[in-house]
C-alpha cells in the first residue's frame, strides 16, 4: 500500500488544483458526478492519505484531492463517482458534504 499511497501523494503535487483516480489502476476519473464519503473528510498530508487509501480500497475504489484555497492545505477524500446528479446530491447530503463536482465540467455543485 505503500507505493500507491506514493505515487497518488506525487499525482497530487503535479495536480494542485485537485484530481480523481481509480485505484489501484490510477486511472484518471474524468467524467461523471463526485461525492467524498464522510469517513475520509477532513484527511490532509501524507498521513491522511493512507487512511483514505485504506477506505477506498474497501469502498469503491475512488480517490481525490484539492487544495483549499483558504486554507492551503491539501485535502484527500475517498469517494463515490455518479453517473446521476441526483445521486450523488443524495449521497453528498448522507455524506455531510457542502459540495459535489461535475467532473465533465470541473464544476462544483453546492448542495
Amino acid at each position: 500500500m505503500t507505493d500507491l499511497v506514493d505515487a497518488i501523494f506525487e499525482i497530487a503535487k503535479k495536480n494542485p488544483e485537485g484530481f480523481t483516480v481509480e485505484i489501484p489502476s490510477l486511472k484518471p476519473v474524468t467524467s461523471g458526478f463526485i461525492a467524498a464519503c464522510k469517513e475520509t473528510q477532513n484527511c490532509f498530508g501524507k498521513e491522511s492519505l493512507k487512511k483514505v487509501v485504506k477506505y477506498s480500497l474497501e469502498n469503491g475504489n475512488v480517490v481525490g484531492g484539492w487544495k483549499n484555497p483558504e486554507n492551503k492545505k491539501y485535502y484527500f477524500d475517498s469517494s463515490k463517482v455518479f453517473d446521476n446528479l441526483e445521486d450523488a446530491i443524495a449521497f453528498g447530503k448522507a455524506n455531510e458534504q457542502l459540495a459535489i463536482i461535475d467532473l465533465s465540467s470541473i464544476t462544483e455543485i453546492w448542495i
